[in-house]
């Protein structure tokens, strides 16, 4: 089956029939009642909306009529994170979930779901307008980890925090500013750990909210670590902390 679908009654129709939708493009001039219409089913579903000009959907349709509409279908099974966090209770597990903020380098995407599944997390949090989409480098990225390990998506990050919160969920993010260290940070409760994109971190709203924030230190006047290694270092300190518990 192809990954592409695109006229305004397909894509409509892909929705309502509960397929796991990766990104939709629309015609950047597009007005009317579609727009508002495709708008609401794409925030309904946190699914990724762009808006682009007409060259754009040429190319990804292959020059057929789109009617202004083309989505692409995901490789994966996305899943709600409520269901996730409960099935780990359930089987006497302590919760651990990774949430991704402005990672846009899908082959990011790929290798920090590699270190989630091998160092026991239960689940992957995309949130916000995901400027990448899972594709087959992710897939090859993660060495087929990210089809085994269940992916969420949410729009909004402040909501998520706070919902995470109120299940009992320690929620940790990195920062680039003074933080905590991971060793002097308690990793071992029901938590979820948020990463940014390594060029602007995350926004400060969210660094308000969470519990705590971590910053693994560096030994060298260095900017940052990618991501993926950042998301490493932090999933193997949790791992070490549960593990002496």
């Amino acid at each position: 089956m192809t990954d592409i679908i695109f006229g305004k009654n397909a894509v409509t129709e892909a929705f309502h029939a509960g397929m796991d939708i990766e990104k939709v493009f629309v015609l950047s001039n597009m007005k009317g009642e579609f727009e508002v219409q495709i708008r609401n089913l794409c925030r309904d579903n946190s699914v990724p909306l762009a808006k682009v000009p007409e060259v754009k959907l040429n190319e990804l349709s292959k020059y057929k009529v789109h009617q202004g509409v083309v989505a692409l279908i995901s490789p994966i099974k996305y899943h709600e994170y409520k269901d996730i966090i409960s099935a780990a209770v359930d089987a006497g597990q302590t919760p651990l979930m990774i949430i991704l903020d402005g990672v846009t380098d899908v082959r990011n995407v790929g290798a920090i779901s590699r270190s989630a599944y091998y160092f026991g997390a239960h689940g992957l949090i995309i949130s916000g307008n995901f400027a990448g989409r899972i594709n087959e480098d992710t897939v090859k990225s993660s060495a087929g980890a990210i089809l085994s390990l269940p992916v969420c998506r949410v729009s909004s990050l402040l909501h998520l925090v706070s919902d995470l919160q109120s299940m009992g969920l320690k929620v940790v993010a990195t920062s680039l500013k003074d933080a905590v260290s991971p060793e002097n940070a308690d990793l071992k409760e029901p938590l979820a750990i948020i990463l940014g994109a390594e060029d602007k971190g995350l926004h400060y709203k969210v660094l308000e909210i969470v519990d705590e924030a971590i910053k693994i230190p560096s030994y060298n006047d260095f900017d940052s670590l990618n991501v993926s290694v950042a998301a490493g270092v932090l999933l193997y300190e949790c791992t070490r902390q549960r593990a002496k518990k």
